[in-house]
């Protein structure tokens, strides 16, 4: 991003800024930090004393130059806290261009909300957050703050890199540890940058980064996190919420969760656990139970967050559930758990980093991680996950929020990791099958079915909570590429068992053929127009990734107008490379009736940067592949 014109004005007028240190001054910054940069760090400092088991001070101070509107959401003046987070200070400065300051908030002047909003019934989780309109560009926004911590199980990492498009002048964090515990620390990617700078002088830890230059998210990129530098640490005697632990190795840290976290918290009512015997009663396979116990807590309990001190990390108790008929996703999971082990089914809690982007469970590196809890039971004949949250998600299916990385499975005997299930890209299946019509004034009538399996069954399946305005907007804009798009029917079709999701489809879209003279000429693939080219990059950065791999097949009849025939039809297309495979073949049934049969593979996988023009150039030859077209005519 380059400067506004009113910048180089501010350029012009250097010499009549005002005195100030010139990290303030907008001017200062070298050329390549502001080269597609929204915005840029001019100095992210924090330094943690960790004092003793249960007490750990922070003081952090970072200063932000936005240059345009784009660059306001990286300025993140915000601060979580609770009751075991004494904020000594905390405070706001706004500077001009030239370095001036124009505006200081105190702690006053922040707004203190609850830091988990929509379905939180209680929490004692807040936020400091300031609301800032800047007047104009460029403008800088330092934000500083002391706090007294005594949750020692979450040692801050440094992350440099903090978001695209944002460079960094200086970032450095250090940690001096006045304990007699070692303090643990692990180095990712730090040869992305060569101005990294990682030291270790007896107790002290001082990481150092300078010069930057700003990321443009790159399509196909893997996540952030993933490929820029970052440094962890872990104390292996810490406090939690007031409970104490002593972990340096995974089995270490399951078995200190399972004791102080799990432990004795699976009791239910005599009436529940008599209810789940009876729904059970004459059921021998193992397999059977365990779906009758999950459609039981999706039956009768609903999702709501529940924060509150150790709460933030210990379930509920199961007979609280069980009461109140509701909890978070440590409550519910370990709800389900006590239910099956009443029947004889032995159950696993699991901790996991969820969200459409894959992040594992570091295997070499224990800590506290993880965002959310899942159930694993382990059965002779399978390996079942079970997502407890939901009341609609199917039996057994994981979707793209816990899918395909690494977890922490916990119990008695201490915890391990293990893998979630991998959706291939033939199991993210999608069919379209139906017919469209051509009228002889080129208007086009469609009924199909769209069958959906997999992730792509997870993209789709909450259509059916939609409101009627919502669908139509969903598929106007999914086949925007048609004119005049009327929806004139829809159903949907959503079975768990098979975990399928099928809709039902009449559409119609007006002048969809073009004329010449007696010919109507018209695009052959009008149902599946999914498939764009990635951007043009002279010189990548990162490799890409393709994290989900689908398979669609397509079936579709083509009626045209009595009284015409077609005059051109493309020939087949078969594409295959390592990427994937596609083919389109185009049968004439007989006249007046064309068979358009497309499919399409595309594999997962991370690939070298270097390959990335090979793989744009695949989608390209499949993009132009969908545009092939049919010409019809009125004339023998």
């Amino acid at each position: 991003m380059k400067y506004s014109f009113l910048f180089f004005i501010f350029v012009s007028l250097y010499q009549l800024s005002f005195s100030q240190s010139d990290i303030y001054k907008a001017i200062t910054i070298d050329d390549n930090l502001v080269n597609q940069a929204n915005s840029c760090i001019r100095k992210y400092s924090t330094h943690i004393s960790i004092e003793a088991q249960d007490k750990m001070l922070i003081t952090h101070k970072q200063i932000v130059t936005v240059f345009n509107k784009k660059g306001n959401k990286d300025i993140d003046v915000f601060l979580h806290y609770d009751k075991n987070i004494n904020v000594k200070k905390i405070e706001a400065k706004v500077y001009d261009a030239f370095g001036k300051e124009i505006k200081k908030h105190k702690k006053r002047d922040f707004i203190d909300v609850n830091a988990v909003s929509g379905g939180t019934l209680y929490s004692d989780s807040r936020v400091y957050y300031l609301d800032y309109t800047p007047i104009s560009y460029p403008y800088t926004l330092e934000f500083s703050y002391e706090i007294k911590n005594s949750n020692t199980a979450f040692v801050r990492p440094w992350r440099p890199v903090r978001n695209y498009y944002q460079s960094v002048e200086n970032s450095e964090l250090t940690i001096v540890n006045h304990t007699d515990d070692v303090i643990r620390h692990k180095n990712y990617n730090l040869d992305f940058y060569k101005e990294i700078n990682i030291q270790k002088s007896g107790k002290t830890i001082t990481c150092k980064g300078q010069n930057l230059e700003a990321l443009k998210k790159e399509s196909y990129s893997p996540s952030l996190s993933l490929f820029t530098p970052k440094v962890d640490f872990a104390l292996s005697e810490f406090t939690l919420e007031g409970q104490k632990g002593k972990a340096s190795n995974w089995d270490e840290m399951g078995q200190w969760q399972y004791d102080k976290l799990i432990k004795g918290r699976d009791k239910v009512s005599e009436q529940t656990k008599q209810e789940i015997l009876n729904l059970t009663k004459g059921v021998e396979d193992p397999l059977e139970k365990v779906k009758i116990v999950y459609k039981y807590v999706q039956d009768n309990t609903r999702y709501i967050s529940v924060q509150v001190g150790i709460g933030g990390w210990q379930p509920i108790e199961a007979k609280t559930v069980d009461e109140v008929k509701y909890g978070d996703c440590k409550g519910l999971t370990n709800y389900t758990k006590a239910l099956l082990k009443i029947v004889g089914i032995d159950s696993k809690y699991t901790v996991v980093f969820a969200g459409s982007e894959k992040i594992d469970i570091d295997k070499d590196f224990a800590s506290i991680q993880g965002n959310h809890v899942i159930l694993n039971v382990p059965l002779d004949q399978q390996n079942l996950w079970l997502e407890c949250t939901s009341q609609d998600i199917p039996f057994g299916f994981l979707g793209n929020f816990t899918d395909d990385r690494d977890v922490l499975v916990i119990d008695e005997t201490g915890g391990r990791i293990k893998h979630t299930d991998v959706y291939k890209p033939e199991d993210n299946y999608q069919n379209i099958s139906g017919q469209l019509k051509i009228t002889a004034d080129g208007h086009l009538n469609m009924n199909f079915n769209i069958t959906s399996t997999g992730i792509q069954f997870d993209n789709k399946y909450l259509l059916e909570q939609k409101s009627k305005k919502e669908v139509i907007k969903y598929y106007k804009s999914k086949y925007s590429h048609l004119n005049n798009l009327n929806i004139n029917s829809y159903k949907f079709i959503k079975n768990n068992d098979q975990v399928e999701f099928t809709e039902q489809l009449d559409f119609s879209s007006q002048n969809y053929c073009k004329k010449f003279g007696h010919r109507l000429m018209f695009l052959v693939n009008a149902l599946n127009q999914s498939i764009s080219v990635p951007d043009k990059i002279e010189e990548r950065m990162t490799p890409f990734v393709i994290e989900r791999g689908f398979f669609d097949k397509d079936n579709i009849e083509i009626i045209v107008p009595q009284g015409m025939t077609i005059k051109s039809k493309p020939n087949d297309i078969n594409i295959s490379s390592k990427y994937g495979n596609y083919t389109a073949e185009f049968l004439l049934k007989d006249k007046g009736v064309l068979v358009y049969k497309r499919s399409l593979l595309l594999k997962s996988g991370e690939f070298p940067k270097e390959e990335y023009q090979k793989f744009r150039e695949f989608f390209k030859k499949i993009n132009k592949a969908d545009q092939s077209k049919v010409i019809l005519t009125n004339k023998t």
